[in-house]
């Protein structure tokens, strides 16, 4: 059987079905159509270097009177406003604490801290700064205590738990010297969930 040239039309025609669409192409992706033939393109590009938290459900861009870009994203958990290949965290605040509102406890062995604040108001993985904590005694420094965290679960209506971090993200497990309760300086901030 000789060798037949196949001359196909270029472009995507999704107007005719398939079979009336003879040496046609009815649909394609990431691609572009250059002397007649088609040609892959690039392909997709990161858009920042950071990355956000969650699942992006919603996306608004618009442009300042200055000309520059922004993009905000709604996430599952939070909202970003994208400038200059950056995810800047803009979830705003639900509630702020008085000092002295909020108390950590500690059991030996365990990464799971649970915290005590009247009347929070928080839901499993909503999330919460804190600042002004003291040291517990041990292992959970201040340092470890003083930021942002997801709450892990609620296990009542004044009372709910998160996992200890350090500031590099890993898990920080409480010893028996772990027995104080943050101090009487403690504020949380509750973000929107």
């Amino acid at each position: 059987m000789p060798l037949t040239t196949l001359n196909f039309r270029p472009g995507i025609n999704k107007e005719e079905t398939d079979y009336s669409n003879e040496n046609g192409w009815s649909d394609g992706n990431l691609i572009r159509f250059r002397k007649g033939r088609p040609e892959k393109i690039g392909g997709w590009e990161a858009l920042a270097t950071t990355t956000f938290f969650g699942l992006a459900r919603a996306l608004h861009s618009w442009l300042s009177l200055g000309s520059n870009r922004y993009l905000g994203i709604g996430t599952t958990c939070k909202y970003y406003i994208e400038e200059g290949e950056k995810y800047n965290d803009v979830t705003p605040i639900r509630l702020t604490t008085s000092a002295g509102d909020v108390t950590f406890s500690a059991s030996n062995g365990s990464s799971t801290i649970t915290v005590t604040d009247t009347a929070h108001g928080a839901v499993t993985n909503d999330f919460v700064t804190f600042s002004g904590a003291a040291t517990l005694g041990g292992l959970v420094t201040a340092a470890v205590l003083n930021q942002e965290y997801q709450i892990l679960l609620v296990t009542g209506a004044n009372t709910y738990t998160i996992t200890a971090k350090d500031t590099s993200g890993s898990t920080v497990t409480a010893n028996a010297s772990d027995s104080g309760n943050g101090g009487s300086s403690v504020v949380g901030a509750y973000q929107i969930n």
